[in-house]
């Protein structure tokens, strides 16, 4: 999409709106979200005393459940009609569940083993839907209040911003937050404190959206919420381009990340280049988010111009990782560096991508699919999570991987970790290059703009 801005005569994101859209989601939300994402595993098996098999059971329920009812929340969002709007109610409850779950998940109920993994099971998709229940239709409400796309690039890399920072606080910072709860009310478990507290500000950051966002882009429907709505949505052919782009770029882009630990203990035999590692990631990340993306998005134009780009350069770099990454430490590290830097604006490129689906949908069909569009584009990230969990070990079992084995793996092994790691996010990236040259909203990026210049002006 053109991010020439729309002749409005007052900025719809204003300083308000862009503070609680960015804060909400990408807030104590996502530190809440990234902490159990981090930290729940270990506390199901180290403190619930649950078996891992449970565990695995428990989270594969929880998974397939929490990927099927994404299309479901969309349709439902798509089809409310309030006098609050479509979107905004939904943010009302949202954070008061997710505090309830949030903090339940990190109870130890005094329960016989299988009645505690029951009691977890049900909190834990009670988490996930929540989660759902907000994230639907926050993304479907950017393009509700806001026709600038230069506005909403704004928004969106504020949100990027935080949400960046939201992960990098959990998985750096909570043992200190867990151990300083503790301290102060005295007890043995400081994640519950602790997920109340974030469950609290989630709650002002949440219902601050609700009262800076106003729905004026939306097509109003009497018509009840409908399973139907999903599949009009599928069946427009010039939509599934961008429906590959999702998928594949979750699965590449989660192959790569979740096998940087093998890479490094097997493949380059040197387990100690784990920490500092990580640390360049999470550095190179921050200027990639905070400095990069908003520079190419200025020069560039368009989110789907830097996405090709970035998709161009880290296709490169990662065939240079594949076949030199081994010879040389220091270069490992500043080719995946700049790796790094081109990658992580990626996600947010994702939300740009879907918001133009948005537009391109409105445009052709006359009328709002939002949130069914932001679940479908959902539930292909979850399904990526999916694949790549469940890939990569597949992958290695077929290569003959010896679990602890450094220094002495088969050689079909090393090499299945480095294809998994560099040659398979090549190849879905000139997959992505092919789909993006029929993204449906460049290809009729004039009629959307008219579309877009018509309806604010008839605001």
């Amino acid at each position: 999409m053109s991010n020439k801005p729309l002749q409005t005569t007052k900025k719809e994101a204003t300083p308000a709106f862009t503070f609680f859209y960015a804060t909400s989601a990408y807030g104590p939300a996502a530190i809440m979200a990234a902490v159990a994402a981090t930290f729940i595993s270990p506390f199901m098996t180290d403190t619930m005393l649950l078996p891992a098999a449970s565990c695995s059971v428990i989270m594969f329920i929880s998974s397939l459940w929490d990927a099927v009812n994404d299309p479901m929340m969309g349709v439902i969002a798509d089809r409310t009609n309030t006098k609050w709007g479509r979107y905004r109610p939904w943010l009302i409850p949202a954070p008061v569940l997710l505090t309830i779950f949030s903090t339940l998940m990190w109870v130890n109920p005094n329960l016989p083993t299988m009645a505690k993994a029951v009691f977890f099971l049900i909190v834990y998709m009670g988490f996930g839907m929540t989660r759902t229940m907000y994230t639907m239709p926050h993304v479907a409400l950017l393009p509700a209040c806001v026709k600038s796309d230069s506005e909403r690039n704004h928004v969106i890399h504020f949100g990027a911003i935080l949400n960046t920072a939201a992960f990098s606080i959990a998985s750096s910072f909570t043992p200190q937050m867990k151990a300083f709860f503790e301290n102060v009310f005295r007890i043995d478990n400081g994640y519950v404190p602790m997920m109340l507290v974030f469950g609290l500000m989630s709650c002002v950051t949440f219902w601050g959206l609700f009262r800076t966002s106003e729905e004026k882009y939306v097509v109003q429907s009497e018509e009840k919420a409908n399973a139907k709505d999903i599949f009009r949505v599928l069946g427009e052919k010039e939509l599934w381009p961008l429906l590959i782009v999702w998928l594949t770029f979750f699965i590449g882009y989660g192959l790569n990340f979740g096998t940087a630990v093998y890479y490094l203990m097997y493949y380059l035999e040197n387990p100690g280049l784990i920490t500092p590692f990580f640390l360049m990631l999470t550095v190179t990340g921050f200027i990639a988010i905070t400095f990069l993306f908003p520079l190419m998005l200025k020069i560039f134009r368009t989110g789907q111009r830097v996405y090709i780009f970035t998709l161009i350069v880290s296709g490169i770099l990662y065939l240079l990782l594949f076949f030199f990454g081994k010879y040389n430490v220091m270069l490992m590290l500043v080719l995946s560096g700049l790796v790094n830097l081109v990658t992580t604006p990626q996600i947010a490129l994702m939300s740009i991508l879907t918001i133009d689906a948005i537009d391109f949908m409105q445009w052709k069909t006359r009328r709002s699919s939002n949130g069914v569009i932001a679940s479908i584009k959902g539930f292909a990230e979850k399904c990526g999570t999916t694949v790549v969990n469940t890939g990569i070990l597949a992958i290695l079992a077929v290569s003959g991987y010896i679990p602890n084995a450094i220094g002495q793996e088969p050689a079909s092994a090393l090499f299945a970790i480095n294809a998994t790691r560099f040659g398979i996010p090549v190849i879905f990236a000139v997959i992505q290059l092919i789909c993006l040259k029929k993204n449906p909203a460049e290809v009729h990026r004039k009629e959307i703009e008219e579309m877009k210049a018509q309806e604010a002006a008839g605001e």
